[in-house]
């Protein structure tokens, strides 16, 4: 008989689960391989040497996306495609589907998933589960955001921030009226945390550089709203204070004690009532619990997270972790949720992964206890600030360790390569500012999701209206 773990979520928390339940299962010889019904080998020496064990991993793309390093491809200072990896690469003995995961049947004990492409449905059967899915973005918190922002989660956001950032250059570079060219060169981001501060850093970046290549054009403006007194506040005010001044020495307006009231097409208003003309909003704030998470029973915390005990079991739910992003973990030493951030999902992993299987082997399972060593925050180009071991640092200093902490965590040796190649470019060339359009050519007006008026139809590609397809 073989006992089935299943997984939902490819991210940190999620691949390191299942990087580990490998490693472990190998081990004592109870691996069941993708295809196969029996592990190779029961090692009859282990006490634990039962029924074999297979392991599932569900997650809507095919691909692991390494989300520390998403501002620097909107400045081109890393190929889009060195941020991400073939998860069935790195899960080799892991079966791997891919698809929409529609709904969890804790009675029945399986997932319902829709097919990508053909959406068709499919259950996947479990004995174990781990919720590893992460959270949503929460644009509905401030009016007009949901309509008018953009949210930087994905590889998708990036790459579309990134285009169409270049996108508003050139629309610019043709505007006769200045006060609707200076609309189009402002962009807005929403939040003085360490991502919206890092997303901040690179577009100013990307928009100095492919401001060189337009003769004429004024340099284009990124503002930063955060309601604090200075920005990544988690750092402490010494180090806040230093990352404040370094931004703006590096051409970043930041608003200070502000708060987004609403934002409309062509601007956002602040809570004291002044607006800031843009065609570009970037929210950076706003979190919520996976919408498949948010109606499942069991414990929840007073945000409507589900909230685990320390061993990442969700209290009465049978045979069932979770732990991430999508999950409140209580930190004992704060009396705190655990910090959302990659650095406790690669450890929660694991641990996780050791705990399934002591409870499937009628093992105690032991509680998580891990304390930060350190945060760290990049300003762009060769200016960073951050805290390693209680002690602060910040400048060339804490850009170097961020690069270097980040190199070393990519999870294969190719991608770490080609990282540092692109890293070691960017010293001697200028970034590439491209921008790459990822429309095709069509068989039928109205067939790419989309699309743009005045977009070009095939040569001998079917117009009859009553065929086009209304998205």
């Amino acid at each position: 008989m073989t006992t089935r773990i299943v997984i939902l979520g490819g991210g940190f928390a999620g691949v390191t689960t299942a990087q580990e339940l490998v490693r472990q299962l190998r081990r004592d010889g109870r691996l069941v391989r993708p295809g196969r019904s029996a592990p190779d080998r029961l090692n009859d020496a282990s006490p634990r040497a039962r029924d074999g064990v297979s392991v599932t991993l569900l997650n809507r793309d095919n691909y692991f996306v390494f989300q520390p390093l998403l501002a620097d491809v909107i400045s081109g200072a890393i190929e889009t495609t060195h941020v991400v990896l073939p998860l069935r690469r790195m899960l080799r003995d892991v079966e791997v589907e891919v698809g929409y995961v529609e709904a969890i049947d804790l009675a029945a004990r399986e997932i319902r998933v829709q097919r990508r492409q053909s959406g068709q449905e499919f259950s996947v059967g479990f004995d174990a589960l781990v919720l590893a899915l992460g959270g949503i973005t929460d644009l509905g918190t401030v009016p007009g955001m949901a309509e008018h922002a953009i949210a930087v989660r994905t590889l998708g956001d990036a790459f579309y921030l990134r285009n169409r950032a270049l996108a508003m250059l050139e629309e610019a570079a043709t505007e006769p009226d200045p006060d609707r060219r200076r609309h189009l060169q402002t962009f807005v981001v929403v939040g003085g945390g360490s991502t919206g501060v890092e997303i901040a850093a690179e577009l100013e970046d990307l928009l100095r550089t492919a401001g060189r290549t337009f003769p004429g054009l004024p340099p284009s403006e990124v503002v930063l709203v955060h309601a604090g007194e200075y920005v990544v506040p988690a750092f402490g005010d010494r180090l806040g204070r230093y990352a404040t001044r370094k931004l703006r020495a590096a051409g970043v307006r930041i608003v200070l004690g502000r708060r987004i009231a609403g934002v409309a097409e062509d601007r956002v208003r602040l809570d004291d009532g002044t607006e800031i003309p843009t065609a570009t909003v970037v929210s950076t704030v706003g979190n919520a619990p996976h919408p498949l998470l948010r109606d499942l029973p069991g414990a929840k915390d007073a945000r409507g997270w589900i909230q685990p005990d320390a061993t990442f079991a969700v209290p009465a739910l049978d045979r069932v972790w979770a732990l991430g992003d999508c999950a409140s973990i209580p930190d004992e030493r704060t009396g705190r949720p655990m910090p959302a951030t990659a650095q406790h999902a690669v450890r929660e992993g694991p641990h996780a992964a050791r705990n399934i299987l002591a409870v499937l082997d009628r093992r105690a399972p032991r509680p998580f206890d891990y304390g930060q060593l350190g945060m760290l925050v990049s300003l762009g180009r060769y200016r960073g600030v951050g805290e390693i071991f209680g002690i602060k640092v910040s400048g060339f200093v804490a850009w170097f360790m961020w690069r270097s902490y980040y190199l070393l965590r990519l999870p294969s040796l190719e991608r770490r390569v080609r990282v540092a190649v692109d890293w070691t470019l960017e010293l001697f060339l200028a970034h590439d500012v491209t921008e790459i359009n990822m429309r095709r050519s069509r068989t039928r007006p109205g067939e790419t999701p989309g699309e743009q008026p005045g977009e070009p139809v095939s040569a001998g590609a079917r117009t009859e209206a009553g065929e086009e397809l209304v998205v």
